[in-house]
């Protein structure tokens, strides 16, 4: 049986609207794939912070490892500093490595979008990686206890600084202590600090004076940071309470907040909203925001709305952010900024630093003006932490006055600032906002004005570095490697690719189709005829078979001998 032409062209038609059917779904699914990117619901499903995510558990124990590396400045020439024949001269030793284990405990959501918890820190010694051990080396280090004690009573009176250098005197206390690096970092037998846990049991709390065992004292504080816009959503849907109750609890945080962040920090995600219940530090002055001199005492200093723990950081980082980074051990908060981008692992990066005035307090500075106290700042690079010591003068910078006023480096021999040493950087995944490695450096030492005490007079007006610490994510896990590779590195390019392959099958189809409709058409509109091209002759050329068969075209006509027809130009 003989398929018929009409028959022909009708399946051609069909086969036209299949083609031009799958390629328009096929682009239309590489346009869904664009506009909806799994990649990205993927991360927001997987990587958002609600209650059995999987960044949640990795936030509540983070399997990461941080290490703290020591450094001391060991007193070398003793006798002839005291004598005041030499400039004091330090010699650095370490690092005493510590691993720090970090849990996020009671972790709480909460109805009005916050998370709360309370963030527990442990420190294991690490003998393969230190220089060794510190229950054992034992180094020359100014008597913190003492020299802290008579630069705190040179701030009073006269009389009241008289009075402290002769109550101190009988003790009998040497003013440079041959102690063990144990002693200084975790705490040593001190006569003023006993007599002061005895007589002050409520502010000096403790039994032994320790650099370490005072910067690490975070106690059990209570910490609540401001979950992302769809998290808060997803809480109040999931919730059990009304909905009139969360809608009212919804409006009056959200009009907290917005009160607070016309001139406060932003609130932003996974920033602090409370620690231990206030938004702000009450050792530099915050008060209650019903307090009648609120809008004057509350400043930059001391509030840390809007400020991070560090521990995570908001997603989608751009290169013109600037965070403030909180931890207790720092007594403020530390701004960091955007420096460069790179990779780490293969994976993209960027690479924020501590910025300049990180350390300072300067009268012309409205963000570090609130630092300085009775309009007298500290020099350049040194930040007080003397709030947070009972008010001993002790001040942080970046090691070795890094960053510094030059002069605080020259006066002490034994010190060389270097950036790549001593600068402060935190590498951050920029699309999911984790850190990735990290350096955090920072020094202590003791701020000396001595009165009133001829035997401390070498220490007079002095900036002395007792030790620096390098806080360190040197990398992270291979699980969270692979994950961070297969979502930012692999998965986007994969995508990409389907969104192309798909693309190109849909315009492939439809081009088909185009070309095979085409055809169809010129097929039909042509019509043969075969006698159009016999040229007519008084001859019968054609043979009778061939004639014939011609006839039947002609629908039964017969083919006629007619004369040839020759113009000429005539």
């Amino acid at each position: 049986m003989t398929t018929t032409p009409a028959f022909s062209l009708v399946s051609k038609k069909k086969r036209v609207i299949k083609l031009c059917c799958l390629g328009v779904l096929f682009i239309m699914l590489a346009y869904a794939i664009i506009v909806i990117d799994p990649t990205e619901v993927i991360v927001e499903d997987k990587l958002s912070m609600y209650e059995g995510s999987y960044l949640n558990r990795l936030w509540k124990k983070p399997p990461l490892e941080v290490f703290i590396s020591i450094y001391v400045f060991n007193v070398t020439n003793p006798e002839a500093f005291m004598r005041g024949e030499e400039r004091l001269r330090v010699q650095e030793v370490g690092p005493y490595v510590y691993q720090e284990f970090l849990e996020h405990r009671n972790s709480t959501f909460n109805p009005n979008g916050t998370l709360s918890f309370v963030p527990v820190r442990r420190q294991v010694f690490v003998p393969e990686r230190s220089v060794g051990d510190p229950k054992e080396d034992r180094i020359m280090i100014p008597n913190i206890a003492l020299l802290g004690v008579s630069s705190a009573a040179y701030r009073m009176s006269a009389f009241a600084a008289f009075a402290v250098a002769a109550a101190l005197k009988p003790l009998g206390m040497a003013p440079i202590l041959n102690i063990t690096t144990h002693d200084l970092l975790w705490g040593y037998d001190d006569p003023l600090v006993r007599i002061a846990s005895s007589f002050l049991p409520d502010i000096i709390h403790f039994q032994k004076l320790g650099i370490l065992d005072r910067m690490f004292d975070d106690g059990f504080d209570t910490v609540t940071i401001n979950l992302p816009e769809s998290v808060r959503n997803q809480q109040h849907l999931n919730d059990d309470i009304s909905d009139e109750l969360v809608e009212s609890l919804h409006e009056e945080y959200y009009q907290d907040v917005t009160v607070q962040s016309t001139k406060k920090e932003p609130i932003r995600d996974y920033s602090i909203d409370m620690w231990s219940g206030s938004p702000g530090l009450a050792h530099w002055g915050y008060v209650a925001k019903d307090h009648w001199d609120a809008q004057r005492r509350n400043t930059p200093c001391n509030t840390l709305q809007g400020s991070y723990d560090g521990s995570v950081f908001p997603r989608n980082i751009s290169k013109t952010e600037v965070f403030k980074v909180y931890r207790k051990a720092f007594c403020r908060t530390l701004p960091i900024a955007f420096e460069r981008e790179g990779d780490v692992d293969g994976i993209k990066a960027y690479w924020f630093s501590i910025q300049e005035n990180a350390f300072e307090s300067s009268l012309d500075d409205p963000y570090t003006s609130c630092y300085c106290k009775n309009n007298q700042c500290l020099p350049k690079g040194l930040g007080d932490l003397s709030p947070c010591w009972y008010n001993i003068p002790v001040a942080v910078s970046l090691p070795h006055f890094y960053k510094g006023d030059p002069s605080l480096s020259q006066a002490i021999d034994g010190l060389s600032p270097d950036k790549a040493k001593h600068d402060a950087v935190i590498i951050m995944q920029p699309q999911l906002g984790i850190p990735m490695k990290a350096n955090i450096r920072v020094q202590i030492s003791l701020l000396t004005n001595i009165s009133f005490n001829s035997e401390l007079k070498p220490f007079h007006n002095t900036v002395i570095p007792l030790i620096w610490a390098e806080m360190s994510l040197e990398k992270l896990t291979p699980e969270l490697i692979l994950l961070l590779n297969l979502l930012f590195g692999i998965a986007p390019y994969l995508q990409m690719g389907f969104v192309c392959v798909l693309a190109l099958l849909g315009v492939s189809l439809l081009a088909t189709a185009a070309l095979v409709l085409l055809c169809s058409t010129e097929a039909t509109t042509f019509e043969y005829d075969p006698r159009k091209s016999i040229r007519y002759s008084t001859v019968n050329m054609i043979p009778y078979p061939l004639r014939k068969e011609l006839e039947k075209y002609g629908e039964g006509e017969i083919i006629r001998r007619e004369p040839l027809l020759i113009e000429n130009g005539a």
